[in-house]
């Protein structure tokens, strides 16, 4: 508000030195406002900055964490899998083990039949022996400690009767 006056009266420069005290004051008042508003600013662009600051390192701890968990889970499953695995061959060991008792015990129970048929034509053939060595000798009799069902060498055998293992 600057205007050139021709005229140099005293009230007149009173009223241009207030205007322009006035311009001053105001002039002031607006940098001081400006200044607070930047301190202000300033203030909230520290605080974000920390906030910024502080929720990087939430995130990388929360990432550290999450790596940790993902390495201890993959431990577990790894654990789990082992376990799972070691059951897997403890079954198959299990059916094997199994199916040889059970081939092994058909072996038993042919050879106890075989036994069986054996010690039968033993004694049946025993019997016939005797009685061609009885009709060969012309004895019609039969010594007390000779039967049928027991030949004259059971006596002599050693170890327990095949017939009465089963």
């Amino acid at each position: 508000m600057s205007t050139f006056v021709k005229n140099t009266s005293p009230s007149l420069a009173k009223r241009i030195e207030k205007e322009i005290t006035n311009e001053a004051v105001k002039e002031d008042k607006a940098v001081k406002h400006a200044l607070k508003e930047l301190a202000h600013i300033e203030k909230k662009d520290n605080k974000a900055s920390k906030n910024t600051d502080h929720a990087q390192k939430a995130l990388e701890k929360a990432e550290r964490k999450e790596e940790s968990t993902l390495h201890a889970l993959q431990k577990q499953n790894k654990k789990h899998d082992d376990a799972a695995s070691l059951a897997r061959r403890r079954t198959l060991e299990a059916d094997n083990a199994y199916a040889q008792e059970e081939k092994v015990h058909r072996l038993l129970e042919r050879k106890k039949a075989e036994v069986e048929a054996a010690i039968r034509n033993k004694d049946e053939h025993e019997r016939e022996r005797v009685k061609r060595l009885e009709e060969a000798a012309g004895l019609n009799f039969i010594s007390a400690s000779t039967t049928l069902d027991q030949p004259p060498n059971a006596q002599a055998e050693k170890g327990p009767d095949p017939r009465q293992l089963h």
